[in-house]
């Protein structure tokens, strides 16, 4: 995508391929070079459905690492205001 077309603001006019009020991005390479990039919504997502799940199996292994997990986040956490 090539613009050199600028309003009467001074405002870069983008092609109709990118709607108005599109979030992007705007990167100087150099004094007279920027790179603008339409951010696109993220679509590395993965669903995973579960049948009727009651209760998990028991694993000790796995528990001790939840325990390291909630230790680590307990530890960054702010101490509580009275």
């Amino acid at each position: 995508m090539k613009s050199a077309t600028l309003d009467d603001r001074r405002r870069l006019v983008m092609p109709p391929e990118c709607p108005a009020g599109s979030a992007v991005t705007i990167q100087e390479l150099d004094e007279t070079t920027w790179v603008i990039k339409r951010q696109m919504p993220s679509r590395k997502f993965k669903v995973v459905l579960l049948t009727d799940v009651k209760r998990l199996p028991d694993d000790p292994e796995w528990e001790k690492v939840e325990h390291a997990f909630a230790k680590h986040a307990s530890q960054t956490l702010p101490e509580p205001k009275e």
